[in-house]
């Protein structure tokens, strides 16, 4: 939205809020540079770089403000153009999922199918209501008619721990390029890992940007990637000889893809710990992972991580407002995700390894009751995807039945209608329902 639309007072506040953030983000980052040139040059006794040098300079102090700054200054331009739709979206989505009575619920866009029913409730409306105090919790109050988030010190300062931690990083990464070309030490290859963790966490932030779901906690949660990746970085590379020979350049490609995959390397070193102390150490593989999902890829996995959601089991059992208000993944695919969690959970665990070899030797009829790789794939082939899928074709009013012309069932009977039973009245498929049998022209 333009500045035209603010009031004349409110926009002058935050031109000059914007120009204190860049300025204070600005000294940050000059601070860092000065630290490297102090703590890498004059305190190791190297003095200034030969005059010859000074031209590579330039384009480093450049890449270290134009890495370090920019990251932060999304946060900025988050609050000032796209608050007002994550309000907007957020508030169709709660109406759209049925979720309360339209009197308990904030007030819609004028221009949606759900305005009428909402003012029909105009004796019974509230004007405080705990979804805008959800909403203000996460994203911070709401300032003027126009739903503008307003910027603050306590908003602010994991923004500005960001980019101190990044400038400090740069600095220390451009102050001596040679790494590029001759890698020597770990401090070389801890330099790939933050390069690998400020790629995947730039990536992260843009994406948040564009999907309306960038704010503070964002920032800590990348500082703290930066920090762990470090760490799980330094004890791989003493750990790795452990498991198979490894030279310099494949730690280096190693160190890079715990940036993007810090889990790669807890499983490394969690394989390295077990085989010394068995038993003692628990696997970190879930049963019912999220990549097992359709359509969840890396991004939405690692945003599903932050708020808690680890498995298939917690996608199941969360607060679904909390997860749409907090993640932004547009409702309907995680509405999906939540259909095909509740299936996917009712069978028997499984992995790619046993589904793909069940895809190869194929699914043997038989009267006992499948596993649940041959279940996943007698399903799939059947055109049965979700747990409401299933209930379209086998759940009639309140009951298990078996619809005329469907041949052989993709379970066993005695399976299928345990499994058709149990689905039936699961409670949480209300939700699921409501959005699939809403209407479309809604947004």
């Amino acid at each position: 939205m333009s500045t035209t639309t603010m009031p004349e007072g409110l926009g002058l506040w935050q031109r000059l809020a914007r120009n204190v953030v860049a300025w204070w983000m600005n000294v940050l980052i000059a601070f860092a540079a000065a630290a490297a040139v102090v703590v890498a040059g004059f305190l190791t006794d190297r003095g200034w770089p030969d005059t010859s040098r000074w031209g590579a300079g330039a384009p480093k102090v450049f890449a270290l403000w134009c890495l370090s700054f920019l990251p932060g200054w999304l946060y900025v331009r988050f609050l000032y153009v796209r608050a007002h739709a994550a309000w907007t979206e957020y508030v169709l989505t709660l109406h759209r999922l049925g979720w309360d009575r339209p009197a308990n619920l904030p007030e819609p866009a004028p221009n949606s199918i759900y305005y009428a029913k909402w003012q029909e409730c105009a004796g019974e409306r509230r004007k405080d209501h705990i979804y805008r105090e959800k909403f203000e919790a996460y994203y911070g109050p709401l300032r003027g008619d126009d739903k503008r988030l307003a910027l603050s010190t306590e908003s602010l300062f994991p923004v500005f721990m960001f980019t101190a931690v990044l400038a400090v990083g740069w600095a220390a990464i451009l102050w001596d390029t040679s790494f590029l070309t001759t890698p020597a030490d770990v401090w070389d290859v801890l330099k790939y890992g933050f390069i690998g963790a400020y790629a995947f966490v730039t990536g992260m932030l843009v994406r948040r940007f564009f999907q309306t779901d960038l704010r503070p906690s964002a920032y800590t949660s990348a500082i703290q990637r930066i920090v762990l990746v470090l760490l799980i970085v330094a004890v791989v590379h003493q750990v790795a000889h452990a498991i198979a020979p490894a030279t310099l350049a494949a730690e280096i490609a190693l160190a890079f893809m715990i940036g993007f995959f810090p889990l790669a390397g807890l499983q490394l070193i969690n394989r390295v710990a077990t085989r010394v102390f068995g038993t003692i150490v628990r696997p970190l593989r879930q049963d019912y992972p999220l990549d097992q999902l359709d359509g969840l890829n890396l991004w939405y996995e690692a945003r599903l991580l932050e708020e808690g959601v680890e498995d298939m089991q917690n996608l199941t059992s969360m607060n679904l407002v909390d997860v749409i208000l907090h993640t932004k993944v547009p409702p309907g695919r995680l509405i999906d995700w939540l259909d095909q969690a509740f299936l996917l959970t009712h069978l028997d665990p499984t992995n790619r390894k046993e589904i793909e070899r069940t895809q190869r030797d194929g699914v043997q009829p038989d009267t006992e009751p499948l596993s649940g790789s041959q279940a996943r794939i007698a399903l799939r082939r059947a055109g049965i995807r979700t747990a409401t899928d299933l209930l379209k074709v086998f759940w009639c009013d309140g009951n298990f039945r078996m619809p005329a012309g469907v041949g052989q069932a993709p379970l066993p009977t005695d399976q299928l209608r345990l499994l058709v039973e149990v689905l039936g009245r699961e409670p949480k498929l209300s939700v699921v329902r409501n959005w699939q049998h809403s209407d479309d022209r809604a947004f």
